[in-house]
């Protein structure tokens, strides 16, 4: 079994197009939220999810996504000179989209090549399990006895764009594939991160891909100030 493990898609089509010709082998992909928001394609990352049958847990981005589409008119009610990221993305989606993101559920528990896992967005914002108590009342509170700690157990997340693998026992672990699409400021690569787990081997993975499509898009958005040098920051 070789599993695809991403996140933090943020409406990058490109590199998801570019993950998946370099890992076409891979028998299903999993998704730690942030489908959407912070890029200029929104709708055609939503049917790549579909079109590969990627199974996703919901991420903050995409709840703020279903907020400003549910109760902000669509993001029609900001006007032109204040428009962010989140208004553009809303504004390229319609209700198949937000009911599918709405569909997506914030955790899920599976089994995999002889180790259980728990996936999830985030932990406590920015914070991360840093002791096996903490670790062990998470995995508690996650899994209810549907699934028994076969082997490994190992928690997935996303939301801080870093990609890392965190032990806190031999057998206890939590890990974050990164973003697809961008990274933190004090990270200058702008690569995509991603992991693939193979016959239940993980692999961290980063890969060049062309960033200029998202940029040309970005700046035909009219976005606010702040968010077109963050678009430049992110794909210049």
């Amino acid at each position: 079994m070789k599993a695809l493990i991403i996140s933090d898609i943020h409406s990058n089509i490109y590199a998801l197009e570019a993950i998946r010709k370099a890992e076409p082998d891979c028998d299903v992909i999993y998704c730690a939220g942030d489908l959407v928001d912070y890029g200029p394609f929104p709708r055609e990352v939503i049917e790549w999810v579909h079109k590969n049958e990627v199974i996703c847990v919901r991420g903050n981005h995409d709840d703020i996504m279903i907020d400003i589409y549910r109760n902000n008119d669509g993001g029609h009610d900001v006007e032109e000179g204040q428009l962010r990221w989140a208004h553009r993305n809303a504004r390229l989606l319609g209700e198949a989209e937000i009911s599918f993101l709405e569909s997506i559920p914030d955790y899920r528990i599976f089994e995999m090549d002889g180790c259980s896992y728990t996936m999830q967005h985030l932990y406590d914002n920015y914070l991360t399990i840093d002791s096996l108590p903490k670790y062990d009342a998470f995995w508690a509170e996650r899994n209810d006895g549907t699934i028994k700690a076969a082997g490994e157990r190992r928690i997935i997340f996303g939301h801080t764009h870093r990609s890392c693998i965190h032990f806190l026992s031999d057998t206890s672990l939590w890990l974050n594939p990164g973003s697809v699409s961008y990274r933190r400021r004090d990270d200058p690569s702008k690569e995509a991160h991603y992991f693939t787990i193979t016959d239940g081997k993980i692999a961290m993975k980063s890969l060049v891909y062309d960033r200029a499509p998202l940029l040309e898009a970005a700046q035909k958005l009219q976005l606010t100030e702040d968010d077109l040098k963050t678009a430049y920051f992110f794909f210049g």
